[in-house]
């Protein structure tokens, strides 16, 4: 009897059977693998974006807080303490609470009644922000937009700011004036005697692609705070058919 003539065993593989199966075992599990990282690295970057986007929203929502809570700038004329919660809308502040640091200042000292009122600080509502550009801090050329708080507007000695790193990757950062006909980057409450109609800000952020630059993000707040010079303005325009 031969070997080609050996009855087979009942239920065995041969081995061109198995060399068969592991081949396409090994396929499917490389099909498996390549579709799972795929969507495993697709959900870590739609995580990154959305982590991005909480981010800028969150700053974005601080900047419309501040400019909706401005408060009528005090007189000119004042001397401190009489007008201290109620400062000039300037954008180059020509006496400030905020303590300056090594950064670019891109905002007025805004005051505004945004301070946290609780049982740990004998501080009010009202409070100084002013929003600067900072070197980055990981070695890049972009800058980090830092939102300075000054709570203590009465300090016996100098007062204490707090810094907060709000946004970080930017390149550019302004805000602008709008005083009923057109936009200007410039304000001083001290010659207008009242607050912009409406207050702009843009950020622009670093773009992942250098031939794809990164397009600003705008934020328009209009401001609610009605002065006497503003309200006799939109009563003479009223008066002219709608032309201050």
């Amino acid at each position: 009897m031969t070997a080609a003539s050996l009855p087979r065993a009942n239920g065995g593989f041969t081995l061109l059977e198995l060399l068969i199966a592991t081949v396409v075992g090994a396929f499917i599990l490389l099909v498996i693998n390549g579709t799972y990282f795929g969507a495993l690295k697709l959900s870590n970057r739609t995580q990154a974006q959305v982590d991005e986007s909480l981010v800028r929203e969150r700053a974005l929502g601080l900047v419309r807080r501040d400019l909706e809570g401005l408060m009528l700038p005090g007189s000119p004329t004042a001397t401190p303490p009489v007008g201290t919660f109620a400062g000039q809308f300037q954008d180059t502040p020509t006496n400030s609470l905020t303590q300056e640091f090594a950064a670019t200042r891109v905002s007025p000292d805004l005051y505004t009644t945004t301070g946290e009122v609780n049982g740990w600080n004998p501080y009010s509502e009202v409070q100084v922000v002013a929003y600067f550009l900072a070197p980055a801090t990981d070695g890049s050329n972009t800058r980090n937009l830092v939102r300075a708080v000054t709570r203590n507007l009465l300090p016996v000695q100098t007062p204490e700011t707090d810094e907060q790193t709000l946004l970080t990757g930017v390149t550019d950062a302004e805000f602008d004036y709008y005083d009923g006909t057109q936009w200007d980057n410039t304000w001083d409450s001290t010659e207008t005697s009242t607050l912009p109609a409406a207050v702009r800000f843009s950020v622009t952020l670093a773009s992942g692609s250098p031939n794809q630059p990164a397009a600003p993000i705008s934020l328009v707040v209009p401001v609610l705070v009605t002065t006497t010079a503003s309200a006799k303005a939109a009563a003479q325009a009223s008066a002219n058919g709608g032309t201050p």
